[in-house]
């Protein structure tokens, strides 16, 4: 279910990598090529539940951005968002995508959340991960 995403933190588990955010979201963590490929994924894999417009169904299905994402995710790690979301979606197959189709779709999300694009790809490296803090953008 959507619900065990949101649940999902990925604090204090074993994985994590034990990391001070030393960047944030603002600081350009993916590029507009790599938000394209994920766009592109969306919209076969998560658009049925979540929307074209990412906010869900507000009942089964939560929004994936605005005042949602940023009530639930604030002053995290980028890699608990990455790991939550690999674990939980797709809702019929967690985990079926490989770590780069995941990290582009975390791209196509900041990117339509209004955080800017860089120079440099989204790494699916934990401990890169780990030391990007998620921040409001500057649109919220």
């Amino acid at each position: 279910m959507a619900a065990a995403w949101l649940a999902t933190t990925g604090s204090g588990s074993e994985e994590e990598p034990l990391k001070t955010p030393t960047r944030s979201v603002r600081d350009g963590v993916y590029t507009e090529g790599q938000a394209a490929r994920g766009k592109t994924v969306y919209l076969e894999q998560c658009v049925e539940c979540h929307k074209e417009d990412l906010r869900g169904d507000q009942q089964m299905t939560p929004s994936l951005v605005g005042i949602a994402f940023t009530f639930r995710w604030k002053d995290k790690k980028l890699y608990d968002y990455f790991v939550g979301m690999r674990n939980t979606m797709p809702q019929s197959a967690p985990g079926s995508l490989s770590e780069e189709t995941y990290a582009d779709l975390v791209a196509y999300l900041l990117s339509e959340m209004g955080y800017p694009a860089g120079k440099d790809e989204l790494s699916t490296n934990p401990k890169a991960l780990s030391e990007i803090a998620i921040q409001p953008s500057a649109t919220m």
